[in-house]
């Protein structure tokens, strides 16, 4: 009797061992995994800073080199709208700060637990070079704060951990069972029929006698240990009480027995029912006696029962999971195994049938099925989520490279398409007055007007989101009642201004929360990108326009003479350099001060400009000297030109104190390829030629002598 108790503690025992296993191998992978993580979302933070810092390269370059504060606080203040961003600093080749900015949202003790193993901020530098040469102008500073990234970190790490420990344990504690049901079981049972011998002679084979591994080897030597201790009890006088006594051991196990024992006749009534079937089925032993085994199966597995009482006649062992019919009425989930029975001459005498209630495993069983539907559908979620973030981070980048806001409306609609794909939509700008035009739309469906006014839309209004479905909601007016009965319109707000509006129609504005947070960080990714946009073309013309006159800077007229001379050349046409130069300049200032020098510079530029066709360039070189790009007009044609400026800009007397002082100018023209055929050729004409007219007194145009052949 001492072998069951060493069995049950070797299961146990290897359970426990399983149970430790897992644990251990979760911890490890836990570990492993948390490490991996860590490495990638510190990656990730540093590619967004590397990324946001290129973005602002140029922009804060020309900020640099211009010494210009309001530009480096505009692209400090840039810097400061990306999320970790804690502080930005600008500074110039001197080591000044130009701007600097501070996040205070972010600002953090560093008193959390993490601080003493991890830093609480990360600092990024980038170096800023300008103009051809590439010289050092400034460097750009910003300090990250890791707090929110830490957080974020720590909660998908603990909530990971735990589900790797969890699937690992799981595995072990399966592995352990597998092991149960494939060793410890099959042992106990050739135990428990070793302790308790056969119940009766002639009885059925054991179970485990037919595997081919050592187990089955055990049961066959078991068996044949019981075949010779049969046909040697056969010939003793006491064979009557042997088997009276088999009969009411036999009869004990089967009331004892936690299982439901049932034994059925060839015609499939019940011969014997033990207690624990009685109470599986909500009756009694004696109720049950002699009623059919149809009686007490659910109607869906009736053709079970029947296939059940069939097979006795090949006397084949069944093993199944079938539906019960209780004696309330409820239904029995239960795992039936039967084997037939035969008499000593071979006929078959019936059925004997081992009832398991399997109700609770099979309540956890569809438990588990549930939660592994539920998982399924977390994933799909997150593979969904993955694609739309990484749709959503090609957005970004395609509207940091944009060049203009036309291919930035054509990036947006595109990539609208491909994250709204299910409905239709568009997305509106401020136009002229207080409408807003329409310049993208995606989807079959025309869900929007061309233009629409302001008041006309509800999220505009409300300035946030504002969503109408249907028989919920307010309408807005610019959706028709023909078009689809749900639509969401968000606004693109940045610091208070309206940039744009987006329309979602259709499946898009469905009441899905994922589907609204799609919305929402496409919103945010489109106003930061536009508004970025607008950023850098507003720097772009601030530098390259004076700010004074209005005319193009030195910087673009650079740019533009060789291009526009080597155009000329290849057409061949003329193109004629004028060099304009204040005359007196210097006295104006010092007897009138700079605010009439400005207008002095003005009104020569206003009368250039008069002066000059549409497809020519004016341009401030510095001072009080300016110069003109004529391309395909020969110097004489531009020396008439430049005398009715002349004549123009003397004639007004209004813009000095004095009436008496009179604003005039010297010209001197050169003309390829007469005078030149290079940008600096053409450009030493034209001085010659400026020089030459101030000698003769000013106040003229004179054409540099000369020719320089090919």
């Amino acid at each position: 009797m001492t072998v069951r108790p060493i069995l049950r503690r070797l299961a146990v025992r290897q359970a426990l061992l399983a149970a430790l296993l897992g644990l251990l191998l979760g911890a490890v992978f836990s570990l492993l995994q948390v490490r991996q993580d860590y490495d990638r979302s510190l990656e990730e933070e540093r590619q967004d800073i590397l990324q946001m810092l290129a973005v602002m390269r140029e922009p804060a370059a020309q900020a640099c080199y211009n010494l210009n504060p309001q530009a480096a606080a505009v692209i400090v203040q840039g810097a400061l709208s990306y999320l970790p961003v804690q502080q930005a600093r600008l500074l110039n080749d001197f080591g000044e700060v130009l701007a600097l900015g501070r996040n205070a949202q972010l600002e953090t003790a560093g008193t959390a637990w993490w601080a003493r193993f991890v830093p609480a901020t990360q600092d990024y530098s980038l170096s800023l070079e300008y103009g051809p040469a590439r010289q050092r102008v400034g460097q750009l500073s910003v300090v990250t704060a890791q707090a929110p990234r830490i957080e974020r970190f720590l909660a998908r790490a603990w909530r990971d951990a735990g589900l790797t420990v969890l699937r690992s344990v799981s595995v072990a504690l399966a592995l352990g069972a597998v092991s149960f049901l494939t060793l410890t079981r099959p042992l106990s049972s050739i135990a428990r029929r070793i302790v308790q011998g056969p119940p009766t002679r002639g009885d059925a084979a054991i179970p485990e006698a037919q595997r081919v591994d050592e187990i089955g080897e055990i049961a066959a030597a078991f068996e044949r240990h019981e075949r010779e201790a049969e046909a040697r009890a056969q010939g003793l006088e006491a064979s009557a009480r042997a088997l009276a006594a088999s009969e009411a051991r036999y009869r004990r196990v089967v009331e004892t027995a936690s299982e439901g024992v049932w034994k059925l006749d060839p015609q499939g009534r019940t011969v014997l029912a033990n207690g624990a079937l009685a109470r599986m089925m909500g009756s009694t032993v004696e109720l049950m006696m002699g009623r059919s085994v149809y009686d007490f199966f659910d109607d869906a597995d009736r053709p079970l029962a029947e296939a059940l009482m069939a097979r006795q006649q090949g006397q084949s062992t069944l093993r199944r999971e079938v539906r019960l019919r209780r004696a309330d009425g409820q239904v029995l989930w239960a795992d039936v195994s039967t084997c037939s029975i035969a008499d000593e001459d071979g006929p078959a005498a019936g059925t004997l049938a081992m009832v398991t209630d399997a109700t609770e495993r099979r309540r956890r069983d569809d438990e588990l099925r549930a939660g592994h539907a539920r998982l399924v559908a977390m994933v799909g979620d997150l593979e969904r989520h993955n694609t739309d973030m990484t749709q959503i981070a090609e957005l970004n980048q395609l509207l940091q490279s944009a060049r203009s806001e036309t291919e930035a409306h054509e990036v947006i609609r595109a990539a609208a398409e491909r994250l709204f794909g299910g409905g239709s939509g568009g997305f509106a700008l401020p136009g002229a007055g207080e409408d807003m035009q329409v310049h993208g739309r995606w989807g079959r469906a025309v869900v929007l007007p061309d233009s629409y006014p302001r008041d006309a839309c509800w999220a505009i209004r409300r300035g946030r989101l504002h969503r109408h479905e249907q028989g919920q909601g307010v309408r807005c007016a610019h959706q028709a009642e023909a078009q689809p009965p749900d639509m969401l319109c968000l606004p693109l707000y940045v610091e208070g201004e309206l940039l744009g509006v987006l329309h979602l129609c259709g499946d898009a504005a469905s009441p899905d929360k994922a589907l609204q947070q799609r919305g929402e960080i496409f919103g945010e990714v489109v106003k930061l990108g536009l508004s970025n946009l607008r950023l850098r073309l507003s720097l772009r013309e601030q530098a390259l326009r004076d700010a004074l006159t209005g005319l193009p800077n030195r910087r673009l007229f650079d740019e533009t003479l060789p291009r526009e001379l080597a155009r000329c050349q290849r057409a061949g046409e003329p193109l004629t350099l004028a060099v304009v130069d204040v005359d007196h300049f210097k006295r104006f200032n010092d007897r009138y001060g700079h605010e009439a020098g400005d207008r002095v510079l003005c009104a020569v530029a206003q009368a250039l400009l008069a002066s000059i066709r549409a497809s020519d360039l004016a341009a401030r070189y510095g001072g009080d000297e300016f110069m003109c790009l004529l391309p395909g007009m020969s110097a004489d044609d531009a020396r008439r030109r430049f005398e009715a400026a002349l004549a123009r800009v003397s004639g007004e007397r209004s813009m000095l104190p004095d009436p008496a002082d009179a604003v005039t100018f010297t010209v001197g023209l050169a003309s390829a390829p007469a005078h030149g055929i290079d940008a600096l050729a053409l450009m030493h004409a034209a001085d010659a030629a400026l020089y030459r007219a101030k000698e003769r007194g000013r106040n003229g145009v004179e054409v540099a002598a000369g020719s320089v052949s090919a």
